[in-house]
């Protein structure tokens, strides 16, 4: 009897490791698929949706170290949905260009005259105006500077296609502008509200 348990384990395992060898093939191949879809609009993706690509990536990266780790059904379940991810995100581009560029297009508009004249105000200012305390001053200084720099970085990300970075860098000078028009009191433009 112990025997036929011992011979029974035998043809178990030898049974079972041509599935294991299958499914770590597939997942291989899963995985292969989606990093090879994945690399055709990788460059587009990173520039436009950088947070999707990134989601992408992580699971791919994820999958591959499942393998690695010998476990497949965790690699396998990280692969299922890839293939449509990609797809949807590929898909999605285009649309998500136009909207990006729109944005950028009513930030370019509005926020170069207003970052000119929020600096002409404080580079002509010499002392805090009144009701500001000098460190206020400082700050407000310091967020001038860095505001001409981001706008600076805005425009060379949006000549080097890069979108997503543009706007956010964009957003982020408005959201100065008109915190420091504020705090200036001064009128906040209508395209900037």
């Amino acid at each position: 009897m112990k025997r036929f348990a011992l011979l029974a384990l035998a043809l178990a395992t030898v049974l079972l490791l041509p599935a294991c060898g299958m499914q770590k093939k597939a997942a291989e191949t899963a995985i292969s698929a989606a990093q090879t879809a994945y690399d055709a609009v990788k460059e587009q993706a990173m520039n436009i949706a950088p947070d999707q690509a990134k989601t992408i990536e992580d699971a791919i990266a994820s999958a591959k170290a499942n393998v690695e780790k010998g476990d497949i059904k965790a690699a396998l379940e990280a692969t299922k949905d890839l293939p449509a991810k990609v797809k949807e995100m590929s898909d999605g581009l285009a649309a998500r260009q136009a909207e990006l560029q729109k944005t950028w297009e009513g930030l370019n508009a509005a926020l170069p005259g207003a970052v000119a004249s929020l600096g002409k105000k404080m580079d002509a200012l010499k002392k805090p105006p009144a009701g500001m305390d000098q460190a206020k001053f400082d700050a407000a200084k310091t967020a001038m500077t860095d505001m001409r720099t981001k706008w600076g970085e805005a425009m060379v990300a949006m000549q080097g296609g890069k979108w997503a970075e543009a706007t956010t860098k964009a957003g982020e000078v408005k959201a100065g502008a008109v915190a420091l028009m504020t705090e200036l009191k001064m009128a906040v433009p209508e395209a900037l509200k």
